[in-house]
């Protein structure tokens, strides 16, 4: 109804007999529909013009603004469709986050990422890196002679 139709709303909000939610909700506009006669077709089967020309392009003018208006309130009506669906998640979810991660998954994401930083570690000892890294820190490294 905020997007402009009117005589819209939910038909069915109970659930099914297998207990699962299934809303139905109905759209419905003609608020902005348009018809004119703009001629018609004799017994022989010819077509007659009952406007000029410039009476024609002035009703193809106002057909073009009704479209647009209805253009405008679909998109309207999705991105209020949409806004209200991301604040019901947000709010369900415990998070405001949209990017929310199962747990399943972050779980082997955050295994992948330990595996990954272990093997780096294992790497960088085997290649001698952690002597210059306890150098950096300040560590003095024995050589095997006594002072």
């Amino acid at each position: 109804m905020g997007a402009g139709f009117r005589e819209s709303g939910a038909v069915s909000l109970g659930s099914s007999k297998t207990g699962e939610a299934n809303p139905v909700v109905a759209i419905r506009s003609a608020g902005y529909s348009f018809d004119s006669i703009i001629g018609y077709q004799d017994d022989k089967g010819r077509n007659v013009a009952e406007i000029s020309a410039s009476h024609l392009r002035t009703l193809v003018c106002i057909a073009n603004e009704r479209f647009k208006i209805n253009l405008d309130r679909i998109a309207r009506f999705r991105t209020l469709l949409l806004e209200s669906y991301q604040a019901v998640s947000a709010s369900t979810s415990g998070s405001s986050k949209l990017d929310w991660e199962d747990a399943v998954v972050r779980k082997q994401r955050k295994r992948a990422e330990g595996l990954a930083r272990q093997r780096e570690l294992q790497a960088a000892s085997s290649e001698g890196i952690g002597s210059s890294q306890n150098e950096s820190l300040g560590v003095p490294q024995l050589d095997g002679r006594l002072p």
